[in-house]
């Protein structure tokens, strides 16, 4: 993440550390996983367009195993530079892609393919539109802050241009900071952000590895229990 460093933010640090630790102890559904979207990335690379991916849930973590789901945040350029949101329902490419990129794991994997959720898609017209803009109360651009801020990357070069463009304007990025850390309080206090980090926990006792009582404390810190 080339973004400012979120040092007023603790609650951003702390994840992004306890994130660290279970990536530690990745799992191999995870390593092959991160492959698959390497390898469909360099697919569209090649025929001359641009995609990239945040991970999200338990593949972010490190601690995919086959029942996982996969959750991505899709990053795209809308087809003849339109403009706004753009989705499965009204975006071709993305279903395209999504279509793509299914194909790409039946044929690698055959009876151990897997479900893929895009739970969120950034059109980069509009994203690049938006921070030229100076527009610091973009909910486009507040969310790709967000996600750069805490998931995992797949064609990070891409994304890094616009990250550079927000580092060059600090007004912007400190008023964006402010909406950060309401997004993040507000997740913290899901009980769903709890379960995940049991989750993990969970798996790694699963394989015979005790969560240290240290990481233990940083966890119960984190969420504030």
């Amino acid at each position: 993440m080339t973004l400012p460093k979120l040092s007023s933010n603790s609650n951003i640090q702390k994840f992004v550390g306890l994130k660290k630790f279970f990536r530690s102890h990745e799992t191999g559904v995870s390593r092959e996983r991160i492959e698959d979207f390497k390898k469909f990335n360099k697919l569209i690379n090649y025929g001359g367009d641009e995609v990239a991916f945040d991970i999200l849930g338990s593949l972010n973590f490190g601690q995919a195993t086959s029942d996982s789901d996969t959750d991505i945040v899709m990053y795209t350029r809308c087809e003849e530079g339109k403009m706004g949101e753009c989705g499965l329902e009204n975006c071709y490419k993305i279903s395209l892609f999504k279509h793509m990129f299914l194909n790409l794991v039946t044929f690698e994997h055959n009876s151990q393919a897997y479900k893929l959720e895009i739970v969120d898609s950034i059109n980069l017209n509009q994203l690049e539109k938006d921070i030229k803009d100076k527009n610091a109360d973009s909910a486009l651009l507040i969310r790709f802050c967000f996600y750069r801020s805490i998931c995992r990357g797949v064609n990070r070069r891409l994304l890094h241009k616009y990250e550079n463009m927000i580092s060059e304007n600090l007004p912007l990025w400190e008023k964006i900071s402010e909406s950060l850390e309401e997004c993040f309080e507000g997740i913290i206090k899901s009980s769903q952000h709890t379960y995940s980090f049991h989750k993990y926990a969970g798996r790694l006792a699963d394989k015979g590895i005790k969560l240290p009582g240290s990481m233990a404390e940083k966890i119960k810190d984190y969420l504030k229990q």
